[in-house]
């Protein structure tokens, strides 16, 4: 076969040597004379790790940060004796939690009767394979005497294992419309900073809450605090929980009486007006034009999934569409899969 008057050179170069040639070129962010100007998409391991492991639970967070991860998240409740506990629910959850006898409890028991030696009774390790909770995480490993840890055990355990690059995210569980179900939020929010300035990790923490009248209480004991305000599709116009409803009783109830109406109709700017450092929408809710709005405030833009709402824990088509967006972190349960998105991207990853 006859070669055009173009010829083609061919070397034949090891692959050992390829490898090393194709590292050196992504070496500039290792470089310090180098900035790395590529846009840094935090990651956040959602209860842990969910995905793999028991929620809200030492071997959750031994698993996060075994994966990779910026930020440890977790939710908190108080118990009878004021201890801050790691638990998603301010009621005892059937879906993942046990009694002495080894079964799944009935009683949705609130945690606020209970004292922390009580709580520690209760085994969280397995979920309830017969629940439609469970279906959402097939990969769960299954754990035998798994306890809910108090907050400062969390806390310490991470420091222990992670250097200071991991961040504490962290969340008030309450629920407005149940106001006796929990502590008022003002003793809430003191129980969770005399913690934080105990442990010397204030300026390590994003405190996040639906309920915006505990980040109101935590900011008026530290305005340096940052604060990352929650909210979800159903805060949208025609939802259940609009913040747009007529009603200023309902608009207000999760806000503390404040209304979007009186902050230019926009909740980025709400959060804002309201001291927050971040606004944490529901990864459903987010649009283009919000997050443009959001960064032009200032403010940094994570977002989360409810996979009870999208049928899914890890939908790679969204995230794909929040990352070109140029969303600043994303709150995952599954942060092995969005290490591996951002890492065919090239994009900076967990140290």
């Amino acid at each position: 076969m006859k070669k055009s008057k173009n010829r083609i050179v061919c070397l034949l170069v090891p692959a050992s040597l390829l490898s090393i040639f194709f590292l050196s070129c992504n070496k500039k962010a290792d470089n310090p004379a180098v900035p790395d100007t590529r846009k840094k998409i935090e990651v956040y391991a959602h209860r842990g790790a969910r995905c793999y492991a028991p929620e809200n639970t030492i071997p959750g967070y031994a698993a996060g940060l075994a994966i990779g991860t910026d930020w440890v998240d977790m939710d908190i409740v108080m118990s009878k004796d004021g201890e801050v506990v790691v638990s998603h629910d301010i009621r005892l959850n059937p879906d993942i939690v046990r009694g002495t006898d080894g079964k799944f409890i009935t009683e949705r028991t609130l945690v606020k009767t209970l004292s922390l030696e009580e709580i520690k009774q209760f085994d969280v390790g397995r979920l309830d394979t017969t629940s439609a909770y469970s279906k959402f995480f097939p990969a769960q490993i299954g754990l035998d005497g798994v306890r809910m840890p108090s907050l400062r055990e969390v806390i310490r355990y991470v420091i222990s294992k992670a250097t200071k690059n991991v961040g504490f995210q962290i969340e008030f569980k309450t629920d407005p419309e149940h106001p006796d179900w929990t502590f008022t939020p003002s003793d809430f929010a003191a129980a969770l900073y005399k913690i934080m300035k105990e442990e010397n990790i204030v300026s390590r923490c994003e405190i996040q809450s639906f309920d915006w009248r505990c980040l109101y209480e935590l900011q008026k004991l530290d305005p340096l605090v940052k604060t990352a305000y929650l909210t979800e599709w159903d805060n949208e116009p025609g939802c259940p929980y609009s913040f747009f409803d007529p009603d200023p009783a309902k608009a207000g109830l999760w806000t503390g009486g404040v209304l979007v109406k009186d902050h230019k109709n926009s909740i980025p700017q709400m959060v804002k007006d309201m001291g927050g450092t971040c606004w944490e929408p529901e990864d459903v809710e987010l649009t283009k034009a919000t997050l443009d709005e959001a960064h032009r405030l200032g403010l940094k833009v994570v977002v989360w999934t409810w996979p009870e709402h999208s049928g899914t824990v890890f939908d790679p088509r969204l995230v794909s569409k929040l990352i070109d967006w140029g969303v600043d972190g994303i709150i995952t349960d599954d942060p092995g899969m969005l290490i591996s998105m951002l890492a065919a991207r090239n994009l900076p990853l967990p140290k």
